[in-house]
């Protein structure tokens, strides 16, 4: 399926969701900083998700809103138009995901630890083991190099929750060294059936 870029939302039925960025003027006082709308590359049938923000470093470097320069960019690492879940630098991401109704994600893993927060409908969250949660507004995931998946169980409501991703060490699971891996979520299920 191919990718669209769209403003808003990734998902019909569901609010624009608003993104805010605080700092200073020239006196100090703090005020809201102008920042580009939120661009949701989608995929038709599943949802999408949008860099909300990013940063390069942590510690974050602030200083005459270096931050806030890089993420209005049209290029580079922290730009609000890259689509990586993870900053490939040392940094954070801020995401907005949206799932349509029925969506169901690839099994994946990142090379990161992510904050993962349900704020509207329901989402569905499985481990390569099968073991699955559900989570409604409010409730989270402490995500830690795992593979999991995402699905919106529902097939009339859509379905969002925010993340935070921020890359790991690499470390040893069962003799492999932790890498990024996707895959389709219906030859997932295949694999998983012949077990």
């Amino acid at each position: 399926m191919a990718e669209q870029k769209m403003i808003g939302a990734a998902v019909p039925g569901l609010q624009p969701c608003k993104r805010y960025i605080a700092t200073h003027d020239s006196t100090g006082k703090s005020i809201y900083a102008e920042s580009p709308e939120q661009v949701y590359g989608g995929v038709p049938g599943f949802g999408g998700f949008a860099r909300s923000f990013s940063i390069d470093s942590v510690p974050a470097n602030l200083t005459n809103d270096a931050d806030i320069k890089a993420y209005r960019a049209e290029k580079g690492d922290t730009s609000y138009t890259r689509r990586e879940i993870v900053n490939p630098s040392p940094g954070a991401n801020l995401l907005v995901i949206d799932l349509a109704p029925g969506a169901v994600s690839a099994m994946h893993r990142t090379v990161s630890i992510d904050f993962s927060i349900c704020v509207q409908g329901v989402i569905e969250h499985e481990l390569d083991g099968g073991e699955k949660v559900r989570l409604v507004p409010g409730d989270h995931i402490v995500q830690r190099g795992t593979n999991h998946r995402w699905s919106n169980p529902s097939k009339t409501e859509p379905a969002r929750f925010v993340a935070c991703t921020i890359p790991c060490i690499p470390f040893d699971i069962a003799g492999e060294e932790l890498k990024e891996v996707h895959i389709p979520s219906e030859e997932w299920d295949k694999s998983k059936a012949k077990m």
